[in-house]
């Protein structure tokens, strides 16, 4: 019997479903150390399903499963080799294919061999395998949505019990009622502690700009900044809760700027195109590619025709990074599908997605199949949020004494990496930034006129911000938003493992989000924040209504008898308890 050595994995990632063949498309993919395994027979993965009525998923994703079900084996092939100094590590991918049945399926598989005893990743701890479900053909996925799963670099993680709490809330709703894709929107894992390494050192620390963005990128940064990505990923993905869940719950995942590093593509040009800061985005994007969707595009190509994942859009070429935007549009039942809008990779201070990527994503939704009734459109930052426009412009001014006062009271507050107020990118990520606002506009006035012409209701689904709340477009003439075809709500879920932010700025938010908004009147659409916070954690009447800050995760379900979708936002009611209550 071979012997493998794993350090990250399984992992599950869904594709999409061939709505012609009825076929179910995913991948599973482990991490191994060369060394101390044994490939002489090329790791295979046994797949084995049965009808899921009466099989219960366990937290740890251990099902029982009998011996006369269905069965299929897919053998891997070799999608990268990871060299370093402690070794070399081989990433194995394995295809899924699943036939869709009449009913919800439960799907067991397991890789030949076994697991060396020296196997660091917790989801293969004393466990022969893992269960996760596949939905019936008239079934809609109930899935969960997320966001921000990590540390911010200043964070006191042990007063948060860690990452696992929230995570742990979500596996106990599995084993209750199993989820069919766990879908993150940006921020599942945070590489800002790069800058901490020893290599990186002398650029971190110097405190001229314009002699950091003119340092030259060395073979020992170069080697650092693909150690570091390589460890962190294999130790956030193959250790704790998020492990056990991302082995039993296949993951969608879209990144935003802390999957690279913080802000990246909201800093003016000169940084952005210095070789260190580029280099660092651009080996981000690849280890994004590889550990979050499962891509290498040395193996896969840029041609969708011909790519393995069927579910995959590319749009148009990276501007500081060289890749194409690879976004994705995926089946998510009969009655809905879900568009992960690439918004990181063409980014800029002035451009978040060219033109020619949403027109390659609209031309792609324009050709969902007949009876779709929801577009869920997943950005990382939220679409619909508090304006903070006056925040912006004061901290933007070449003459902001805020700069000037932090240099020598609070250096926190000054961003490393050029001498900005530290909040000022995150500013500047935002939709309703000034420099993105036009294109905001642009992109809810054309989405609301695809789904007039498919006939489809447009959700969307953010997170970034360590916040929960729900804003909403509609007609500016008020009537029933079942007839309203302007509707569309606009969920924020975030951060299920980070820090919320201040109490004080919460408070700011709430403020700021009661005005109802003219700037999108022009194509007959009004916005505004939803309050859907009347009541506290503890169930007390409150009056910050529509921005909570709490950690948080958003489960999601089609409702047959209405056709609705249903998001319910599960808030952690104490801080590092993992409790979380309904909103």
């Amino acid at each position: 019997m071979t012997t493998l050595n794993v350090k990250t994995g399984p992992m599950l990632r869904y594709d999409t479903v061939d709505l012609e063949q009825s076929i179910y498309h995913a991948y599973a993919m482990i991490v191994t150390e060369d060394a101390t395994s044994d490939y002489s027979i090329t790791p295979t993965l046994q797949l084995r399903w049965e009808k899921a009525a009466g099989v219960s998923a366990a937290v740890d994703g251990t099902t029982a499963v009998s011996d006369d079900n269905s069965h299929k084996h897919s053998e891997a092939i070799k999608l990268y080799q990871y060299h370093g100094a402690e070794g070399s590590f081989t990433f194995w991918r394995f295809k899924i294919e699943v036939p869709l049945a009449d009913h919800e399926l439960a799907v067991h598989y397991s890789i030949d061999g076994e697991a060396h005893p020296n196997s660091q990743s917790e989801a293969i701890k004393g466990l022969t395998g893992h269960t996760f479900f596949v939905p019936a053909k008239t079934q809609n996925f109930r899935w969960a949505g997320h966001s921000c799963n990590g540390f911010s670099a200043s964070t006191d993680e042990s007063v948060w019990n860690g990452a696992n709490p929230l995570w742990d809330d979500l596996l106990k709703a599995h084993a209750a009622k199993p989820y069919h894709a766990v879908i993150g929107g940006g921020d599942q894992i945070y590489c800002d502690k790069l800058v901490r390494e020893p290599e990186m050192q002398e650029w971190n620390d110097q405190t001229d700009s314009k002699k950091r963005m003119a340092m030259p990128l060395t073979d020992a940064i170069s080697t650092c900044i693909d150690r570091y990505m390589f460890n962190h990923y294999c130790e956030w993905f193959g250790g704790g809760s998020f492990a056990k869940t991302i082995a039993q719950v296949p993951m969608i995942n879209m990144l935003d700027d802390h999957d690279l590093i913080d802000g990246f593509g909201t800093y003016p040009d000169d940084l952005m195109r210095a070789a260190v800061f580029n280099h660092v985005g651009r080996r981000g994007y690849f280890f994004f590619l590889l550990f979050q969707l499962f891509i290498n595009d040395d193996v896969d190509g840029t041609s969708e025709a011909s790519h393995p994942n069927r579910s995959i859009l590319f749009g148009g070429d990276g501007v500081y990074i060289p890749f194409k935007n690879h976004s994705l549009l995926s089946y998510l039942g009969p009655k809905q599908w879900i568009l992960l809008a690439d918004c990181r990779s063409e980014r800029k201070i002035d451009q978040i997605c060219s033109k020619a990527t949403y027109q390659r994503l609209f031309d792609a939704v324009r050709k969902l199949p007949p009876g779709v009734e929801h577009l869920i459109v997943l950005l990382g930052v939220p679409l619909a949020y508090p304006r903070m426009v006056f925040l912006e412009r004061t901290l933007s001014s070449s003459m902001n004494p805020l700069i000037m006062l932090a240099k020598g009271l609070s250096p926190g507050f000054i961003n490393n990496f050029n001498g900005q107020v530290e909040l000022l990118d995150d500013l500047g990520d935002h939709w309703c930034a000034g420099p993105h606002k036009h294109e905001r506009n642009w992109l809810v006035e054309h989405v609301q006129e695809l789904c007039l012409e498919k006939k489809l209701r447009a959700s969307y689904i953010s997170g970034d911000v360590h916040a929960a709340g729900v804003g909403v477009f509609y007609g500016y003439h008020q009537h029933d938003p079942s007839l309203d075809p302007k509707y569309s709500l606009a969920v924020i879920t975030s951060a299920i493992v980070n820090a919320p932010p201040p109490p004080a700025v919460i408070s700011m938010l709430n403020k700021l989000a009661s005005k109802k908004h003219r700037s999108l009147f022009y194509c007959g659409t009004k916005e505004t924040m939803v309050p859907l916070f009347d009541t506290d954690l503890a169930g007390q009447k409150q009056k910050d209504k529509y921005i909570i800050g709490a950690r948080n995760w958003c489960s999601v379900e089609y409702h047959q008898e209405t056709g609705e979708l249903e998001f319910d936002i599960r808030v952690e009611k104490v801080k590092g308890g993992g409790e979380t209550k309904s909103y």
